[in-house]
């Protein structure tokens, strides 16, 4: 994907009113200027959620998400950014441009047009065709559990080969260099040959499985071969618009149900997908011939917290769930709140598959397994032991070792202080002995291709704040700043001082105050630019600022309120230091410090008595 310009990105915004964007989800009543309405993205009965068309900014007081038309978007739709402007810009229906070294978007276009004229070019064959090759293919199908119906649902094909598809694409008006891009055909075998007419096609005697991308169009083939022939599974190979570890097979079709059940299933195969979502588990998603990658997971993590990965339990799944262990990060941990991601690994007792599993013992077992699944971290620590003999101290220190770079990667979190004491009790070694070998790890790194992934950014929501007095006041001085401009070269000398104790705030109108004259949703994205958490609370405060002719007064009031609260914390350190200067029995020092509480008390008591800054004198520090 390209880089799409700021000018365009701009335009979206421009011709996106966010009033009747978000009516499209939640119901608004009007109270004032603002919109109330029920948020989509927490359980509530009373409305927090609140539309602010001055703006063109929402927030939820209640779980404290907020944002623009994008944001919006993004949360409302599992998007990322980029996808999100080409979501508003098809609604809005502006072209865009994309920057960079990837294709034009029209040229994209092309290639997932191309796709889907194959995919629907191989149903046909595989549901019409009286050739014996289709009908073998049927027989095949069938023979699995799935009938016409299950066809049509999958749009399931067959490729025949002998270069009947490229034929049919190019009469369909795709060029020979478009069907090659698409990874549909190859290019001339021989030595000075062209022409289109010496296309070979990609495909040929197998069972086809389109793989779609999120909005459901096809962006790349899986086939299974029909009979005898190798390799059995063949996948397109990467494409501009196709990657491996970032697509999975049934996505489209799984992502309403594992935002419903707030839980993903991953398997293996194709047909394991079909099976399980004809049976009734329809949560179920499928690697394209590779492990689970922090991508994949990433994927997943924008739709739900738990992922399950479900594993065939001969050797080679249980060595694909040990691989599973690699990308374990800080976001597995419970220190990342809402935006945990929760990694399970359920194994399939008996040798069987997961179509065999569900066939013989049905959606009921199914998801009783799903449901029991093991922590993906103590399954991978478990393998490291059982790969040792816990009976000798060599084997014990051995198993301590591997086990601890398991760990390593969420060192000095509760998760990892959990597991310490789970590791002391099974190898019989003192809880200190355990930490200490994690401490000393060094995580298991990953796989290649994988180094320049991270799921550290995972997307996610802040666990609802719970501020003190000091912070909250704070927070609505910054609102105001934010409001009015006119308050933003006084509020300056605010900066470098004991008054902001809270960090948001303190950040906050550090990039406010160097914002000039920027308002309302060019301001959010400025802070956007510097801090996330920080833009989400700005939403808030802008959203809920008062009129324009009550700002000032309002910010002396408020700036009265911090100051006051401010004044109590040193009085309260100050306090603390005369203790230890009378403990010390240095009078002289604890006289000095004795008068500054005094005055710091007569200030406060001012105050306390509702003393408000003039506006002359209302940021004089």
């Amino acid at each position: 994907m390209g880089r799409i310009p700021e000018e365009d990105v701009a335009r979206v915004r421009d011709a996106t009113d966010i009033v009747p964007l978000i009516s499209e989800s939640v119901v608004l009543k009007k109270k004032g200027r603002l919109y109330w309405g029920l948020c989509p993205f927490h359980g509530e009965k009373t409305p927090s959620f609140k539309v602010d068309p001055a703006t063109q900014l929402w927030h939820c007081f209640g779980c404290g998400e907020g944002g623009d038309a994008f944001g919006f978007a993004m949360r409302r739709e599992h998007l990322e950014f980029p996808e999100a402007v080409r979501l508003l810009a098809d609604r809005a229906r502006i072209e865009i441009r994309e920057e960079g070294n990837s294709l034009p978007r029209s040229r994209r276009e092309r290639l997932m047009e191309a796709c889907d004229a194959a995919a629907d070019y191989y149903h046909q064959v595989l549901t019409r065709s009286t050739d014996a090759d289709a009908v073998e293919a049927r027989r095949y199908l069938s023979e699995r559990g799935f009938g016409i119906d299950v066809a049509r649902h999958f749009m399931l094909g067959y490729a025949p080969g002998r270069g009947v598809l490229v034929e049919h694409l190019l009469a369909e008006g795709f060029s020979a260099e478009e069907v090659i891009e698409a990874n549909l055909a190859f290019p001339p075998f021989e030595e000075g040959s062209s022409g289109a007419s010496r296309l070979k096609d990609r495909f040929f005697g197998r069972v086809m499985f389109p793989i779609r991308d999120l909005n459901g169009r096809v962006i790349a083939f899986g086939g299974r071969v029909v009979g005898q022939g190798e390799p059995k599974y063949l996948n397109s190979t990467e494409t501009p618009i196709f990657q491996k570890a970032a697509n999975l097979y049934g996505i489209e079709k799984a992502k309403a149900a594992v935002v419903a059940g707030g839980a993903a299933v991953v398997v293996e195969g194709y047909t394991d997908v079909i099976a399980l979502h004809e049976a009734g588990v329809q949560n179920v998603v499928a690697t394209l011939g590779t492990a689970l990658t922090p991508r994949h997971v990433r994927l997943l993590g924008r739709f739900a917290r738990r992922i399950v990965y479900l594993f065939d339990g001969d050797e080679a799944g249980l060595r694909a769930a040990d691989r599973a262990s690699e990308f374990v990060d800080a976001s597995v941990t419970p220190e990342a709140g809402t935006s945990r991601i929760e990694l399970f690994v359920a194994v399939i007792p008996d040798g069987l598959d997961p179509a065999d599993y569900v066939g013989r013992h049905g959606a009921d077992a199914m998801n009783a397994l799903i449901d029991n699944a093991e922590p993906l971290l103590r399954f991978a620590i478990e393998r490291r032991l059982v790969a040792n003999d816990l009976s000798t101290p060599g084997g014990r220190a051995k198993a301590l070792a591997e086990a601890a770079a398991v760990v390593a990667p969420v060192k000095g979190s509760i998760l990892a202080h959990d597991y310490a004491n789970y590791l002391a009790d099974r190898l019989l070694v003192d809880f200190e002995t355990a930490r200490a070998a994690i401490e000393k790890a060094r995580p298991v790194p990953l796989r290649q291709g994988d180094e320049d992934e991270s799921t550290a950014d995972r997307e996610g929501r802040e666990q609802p704040e719970v501020l003190d007095a000091s912070a909250r006041a704070e927070r609505a001085l910054v609102g105001l700043v934010a409001a009015d401009p006119a308050l933003r070269a006084g509020a300056r000398s605010l900066l470098g001082t004991a008054l902001f104790s809270e960090p948001v705030a303190r950040a906050l109108l550090a990039v406010i105050v160097d914002a000039g004259t920027a308002m309302d949703d060019e301001l959010f994205r400025v802070v956007s630019q510097v801090d996330e958490r920080a833009a989400a609370v700005l939403t808030g405060l802008l959203v809920d600022a008062p009129e324009a002719e009550d700002v000032h007064s309002v910010a002396r009031q408020t700036l009265a309120k911090v100051k006051e609260l401010a004044l109590e914390r040193q009085i309260k350190e100050k306090r603390a230091q005369q203790k230890a200067l009378e403990a010390a029995a240095d009078a002289a020092a604890a006289d000095t410090l004795f008068k500054e509480i005094a005055a710091l008390q007569s200030e406060h008591a001012r105050l306390r008595q509702g003393a408000v800054p003039s506006e002359a004198e209302v940021w004089d520090q």
